[in-house]
């Protein structure tokens, strides 16, 4: 009996054989050293790249009830709407049995991160803002997972969760460490975040996919890239509408969006039939 949401066995072929899953935990780990590596030489070459403290002064300070930045603080409802509606389909998303577990790892995610920038947002500091990031590169990790099963190997799958998401959080730790030290560092962090990005826009556009309706994923990267407009612009943003949503609110809003890109992919993919490429 198949297994609810299970795609077919056609999508797992050679997942589980130990050549492929030992091929890629090596490579994972190769990128993690990658990014560990890049973030020592920036930090050599030019110092620790510090947190800009005129980053917690947002546009949106109105107060709604008991609710300060309420703005910025409900906005958030787009990711958790996001968070939940990924609860429900937990049963009609297209994955493989070894993917369940980065699916729950993006649903706990986007969850974790709904609330964290609530949390962030209601009293803007880099104490709070730990709890914004921390979950956004789980959100990130499991996202980099399923695309480096699409496009390069299941074997993925199971290689690449949880070091991601362990690289993640060392990241955001990091910068909370070097941060009680005097010297806050934001070198391992964007190194996560950019690097990612980058890696999933050159998978897109490089290597077939195993699966099909990739245009989600598509418009998922658009609207990240949207989403940083809107972050620069929170200012002007926020004076265009006359004051009715921030920049940041409308990033918030956009995260659903995008969140909810990749959620549409995960429920209305097929199996194409190609073999998992070389790698």
């Amino acid at each position: 009996m198949a297994t609810p949401g299970a795609v077919p066995d056609a999508a797992t072929e050679g997942a589980g054989t130990p050549d492929a899953f030992v091929r890629a935990r090596r490579q994972t780990w190769g990128l993690i050293g990658v990014v560990i590596g890049l973030s020592a030489l920036l930090r050599f070459y030019f110092g620790p790249l510090r947190q800009d403290p005129g980053y917690h002064f947002f546009a949106d300070t109105r107060l709604l009830g008991a609710i300060p930045r309420a703005g910025d603080v409900l906005t958030n409802i787009a990711i958790l709407a996001a968070g939940v509606a990924g609860l429900a389909l937990w049963r009609r998303v297209h994955i493989a049995p070894e993917e369940r577990p980065v699916y729950g790892l993006l649903v706990a995610a986007m969850l974790a991160t709904a609330a964290g920038s609530a949390w962030y947002h209601w009293a803007p500091s880099d104490a709070r803002l730990v709890w914004d990031r921390l979950p956004m590169t789980l959100v990130v990790a499991a996202l980099a997972t399923l695309v480096l099963a699409d496009r390069v190997h299941p074997a993925f799958a199971r290689a690449a969760w949880w070091p991601f998401a362990m690289l993640g959080s060392a990241s955001v730790l990091w910068w909370a460490w070097t941060g009680r030290a005097g010297a806050d560092d934001l070198y391992p962090y964007l190194a996560v975040r950019i690097g990612a990005g980058a890696g999933m826009v050159c998978l897109l556009l490089l290597r077939r996919g195993r699966h099909t309706h990739a245009k989600w994923l598509i418009a998922a990267i658009a609207l990240d890239v949207l989403m940083t407009v809107c972050e620069r612009l929170d200012y002007e943003i926020f004076a265009a509408t006359h004051t009715l949503i921030s920049g940041h609110g409308v990033k918030h809003l956009l995260a659903g969006a995008l969140l909810g890109c990749v959620l549409a992919w995960l429920v209305r993919r097929k199996v194409t039939g190609l073999e998992p490429q070389r790698f």
